[in-house]
């Protein structure tokens, strides 16, 4: 069983991404997916792959990247870049394109999970700045990657499950 975190948008939040951490010391892998707006390097930010937001400025940050742990694979970017506010199409294809089952994005600040063309487009939400009616989230994905089988829970900042959902790869 593997353990995925997935972190966006704490912008300057000191802290927080810390906090995240050390309620989960059972991680996989750590994914914060932009707009932290610290430098490359932060410690705090040692702990997770990472990806550049539109109000990250140094040059270290890529873009977007692919993981890939025992056969599942993920795309993962800010989301900026390809338009999330208005659709995941782009950023779901280019996932599939990539061969992933995978798509995390952040910057809209919203938690929301879709399924896109084969792929799974997921946003962990802000972690400190929510822009919709539930409260600042992060993500956790625990995979079986020998049965394809995902649970997907959505935490708020106390570390409490606030919404979960089951599905297929």
């Amino acid at each position: 069983m593997l353990k995925w975190i997935i972190v966006s948008d704490n912008h300057t939040e000191q802290g927080i991404l810390f906090d995240v951490i050390s309620h989960h010391d059972d991680i996989d892998v750590a994914i914060h997916l932009g707009d932290s707006e610290f430098e490359y390097h932060d410690s705090e930010l040692s702990h997770f792959y990472r990806v550049k937001g539109n109000t990250d400025f140094y040059p270290e940050f890529p873009n977007e990247e692919i993981i890939e742990v025992n056969g599942i694979k993920a795309f993962y970017t800010h989301g900026h870049l390809y338009n999330v506010n208005r659709t995941r199409m782009p950023l779901a294809e280019q996932a599939k394109a990539s061969g992933c089952q995978f798509a995390f994005y952040g910057h809209t600040h919203v938690a929301k999970h879709e399924h896109i063309g084969d792929v799974h487009v997921i946003n962990p939400g802000s972690i400190s700045q929510s822009r919709s009616n539930i409260e600042e989230t992060y993500a956790e994905l625990l995979i079986d990657e020998i049965e394809k089988d995902v649970k997907l829970n959505f935490y708020n900042r106390n570390h409490q499950i606030i919404d979960s959902e089951t599905f297929s790869l």
